[in-house]
C-alpha cells in the first residue's frame, strides 16, 4: 500500500528526484527517508484537496452570486412595471377628474348666463311697466289739473296755506312740545355719555406749578452740589437762571422759577450733573450748553410719546415738533401736554359712545390747542393755529374743531362740539387750573419783558417770585460807570410801571469771558 502511494506521488509529481534504492540506505536511515517522503506526499496531498474544495466553494458562490443578481433585476422589473402601471392609472383618472371639473363648469356657467339673461328680460319689463305706469300717473294729473283749473304745485301751495291758517298754532304746539322732548331726550342722552366716558379717565391734578423736585443719591450730595462758600450753587443759579431750594427734605432739592423752559433746562441738568458726579462750574456750562442745545430733540421725543400713550399713527415732523412744546406751556397752571392728552382721551371715549370716528376725534382733542404754542401776544391760539394745521394739510374736520372749540366760529361738525365739551371737562375739573399762577407768571414775565427793554441787558434772571432780579449786560455796550446808571434806570422802570409787595433786590452782572486755544 505505502509503494503504491509512492508510485502514484511520484506519477504526479515528476519534477521530484527518484527515490534512491532502498539498498542501498542504511536501515535507520531509511526509514527516517521514507517517513520524511510520506509526510511531505500526503502535506501535498492535503493542499490539493483544499484548493480543489475552495475552488468548488468559489464555483458555488459565483452562481449563487449571478441567481440573486437574476432575481433582483426580475424583482426590479417587475416593480417598474408596476409603477408603470400605476402612474398610467393616475394619469387617467386625473384626466378624467379634470374633464368632469370642466364640464361642471361649464354647466353652473350656462346656467349662470340662463340666469343673467332671465334677469335682464326681468328688468326690462319693469322698467317698461314703471314707463307705463308714469305716463298713467301723468294723465291723472294733468285730468286732475283740468278739473281743479290748478297746477299740481298750486294745488299743493293752497293745501298748505289751508292748512298752516286752520292749525297754525297747533302745528306750532306740536312742533314746540317736539323739539322739546328731543331736547330733553338729547340732554339725557349727553349726560349719560359723559358720565359712562368720566369713569375710565384718570387726571392728574397739579399741586404746585413753579417747583420741579429732583432727587439726590446722599444728603452728603447737598454739600458737594452748594460747594465751598456757595460756589457752585452760585453759579448754577446764575447760569440757569432758577433758584435751588436746599431744605431738610430727605434726598431731594428743589428747582423754582415761573419760567417752565428754564425750570426744565435746570433739572434736566442738575440731574445729568448728578449722574455724572462731577459738579463744578466748568461741568455745569458744559451740561447746560448740552441740555440747551438737545432742548429740541427731547421736546420731539416727548411728542413721539404722546403720539405713543394715544396710540395715534406717527404725523408729520413739524406737527409732532409742535406736540413736544405742549411740554414747556402752561394755561392757567394746567400743564398743556398733559390737558391735550387727556382732551384726546376724553374726546375719544365719547366719540366711541355716539358711533362716530374715535380716532379722528382723537387727533382733533390732541391738536385742539396747537395755537397756543405759535401765537405771539395778542394773537387768536384759536385762528393761529387753525392756520397752521391748513399748511400742513390736515384734515378739515380737525382744523373747524382746533378754530371753534372757543364758538369763534360755527362748528361744522359733531366731533367739534366734542372736542369743545372735552376740552371744557378737562380745564375744569378739580385742582386742574390755578387763575392766581396764570396771573403770577404773565406778572414776572412783563418784569422780565421790561428789565429786558433797558439799552445793554441782554439776560433777565427773576428769582424769590420777583424779589430777587439777576441782569446780565453786555461789556461791550456798558462799562463800569455806565453800570450804575443802568442799575437806576432799572429801579425808575421798575418804580413806574409794576405794583410790587415788599422789597426787591436787583444784582446787575457785567461779566466778559475770553477763551483762547493754545496749540
Amino acid at each position: 500500500m505505502l509503494r503504491n502511494a509512492i508510485s502514484h506521488f511520484i506519477t504526479e509529481n515528476p519534477e521530484h528526484m527518484p527515490l534512491p534504492p532502498l539498498m542501498d540506505l542504511t536501515l535507520v536511515g531509511g526509514w527516517l527517508l521514507i517517513g520524511a517522503i510520506l509526510g511531505y506526499i500526503i502535506h501535498q496531498l492535503v493542499r490539493s484537496q483544499q484548493a480543489k474544495s475552495f475552488d468548488q466553494r468559489m464555483a458555488q458562490a459565483d452562481s449563487l452570486a449571478e441567481e440573486t443578481i437574476s432575481k433582483a433585476r426580475k424583482d426590479a422589473d417587475t416593480i417598474r412595471v408596476q409603477a408603470e402601471k400605476k402612474a398610467e392609472e393616475y394619469d387617467e383618472k386625473k384626466q378624467k377628474m379634470m374633464v368632469e371639473f370642466e364640464e361642471k363648469l361649464l354647466t353652473r356657467q350656462e346656467k349662470l348666463d340662463e340666469k343673467m339673461e332671465k334677469v335682464e328680460q326681468e328688468k326690462t319689463y319693469y322698467k317698461k311697466k314703471q314707463e307705463e305706469i308714469d305716463v298713467i300717473r301723468q294723465d291723472q294729473i294733468t285730468k286732475l289739473e283740468e278739473i281743479a283749473k290748478l297746477s299740481h304745485d298750486e294745488a299743493k301751495s293752497e293745501l298748505f296755506a289751508m292748512i298752516e291758517s286752520q292749525e297754525q298754532k297747533e302745528i306750532k304746539q306740536f312742533i314746540e312740545k317736539f323739539a322739546h322732548l328731543k331736547k330733553e331726550e338729547a340732554d339725557k342722552e349727553g349726560a349719560e355719555i359723559i358720565s359712562r366716558v368720566l369713569p375710565r379717565l384718570v387726571s392728574d391734578i397739579v399741586d404746585e406749578y413753579s417747583t420741579a423736585t429732583v432727587d439726590v443719591p446722599t444728603e452728603d450730595f447737598k454739600g458737594k452740589l452748594i460747594g465751598r462758600e456757595g460756589r457752585n450753587i452760585n453759579f448754577f443759579e446764575r447760569t440757569t437762571g432758577v433758584e435751588v431750594i436746599v431744605d431738610d427734605t430727605p434726598l431731594c432739592v428743589k428747582v423754582s422759577s415761573h419760567d417752565s423752559e428754564k425750570r426744565f433746562v435746570a433739572s434736566e441738568t442738575l440731574r445729568r450733573l448728578i449722574k455724572d458726579g462731577r459738579i463744578n462750574p466748568h461741568h455745569i456750562e458744559r451740561i447746560y450748553g448740552e441740555v440747551v442745545g438737545g432742548l429740541g430733540e427731547i421736546l420731539t421725543e416727548k411728542g413721539k410719546e404722546a403720539l405713543h400713550m394715544l396710540n395715534i399713527p406717527m404725523m408729520k415732523p413739524e406737527i409732532v415738533k409742535y406736540i413736544g412744546q405742549f411740554y414747556l406751556r402752561y394755561s392757567y397752571g394746567q400743564n398743556l401736554w398733559e390737558h391735550s392728552i387727556e382732551v384726546a382721551r376724553i374726546a375719544e371715549a365719547i366719540a366711541a359712545e355716539m358711533n362716530i370716528d374715535p380716532v379722528m376725534a382723537k387727533k382733533a382733542g390732541l391738536l385742539h390747542d396747537i395755537g397756543k404754542v405759535i401765537a405771539a401776544t395778542g394773537e387768536s391760539h384759536t385762528q393761529v393755529g387753525a392756520d397752521a394745521l391748513r399748511k400742513l394739510g390736515i384734515h378739515d374736520i380737525i382744523i373747524n374743531a382746533a378754530e371753534s372749540h372757543h364758538y369763534d366760529i360755527p362748528m361744522t361738525h359733531p366731533i367739534s362740539w366734542i372736542v369743545a365739551a372735552a376740552d371744557a371737562i378737562s380745564a375744569s375739573r378739580p385742582g386742574a387750573r390755578f387763575n392766581t399762577s396764570e396771573l403770577f407768571i404773565e406778572k414776572m414775565t412783563d418784569l422780565e419783558k421790561l428789565i429786558s427793554s433797558v439799552h445793554g441787558v441782554t439776560k433777565v434772571h427773576i428769582m424769590q417770585a420777583g424779589r430777587d432780579i439777576m441782569v446780565y449786560v453786555d461789556p461791550n455796550q456798558i462799562d463800569d460807570k455806565k453800570l450804575t446808571e443802568t442799575m437806576k434806570d432799572i429801579a425808575t422802570k421798575v418804580e413806574e410801571q409794576l405794583d410790587y409787595p415788599g422789597i426787591i433786590r436787583i444784582s446787575t452782572i457785567r461779566e466778559q469771558k475770553l477763551v483762547e486755544f493754545l496749540r
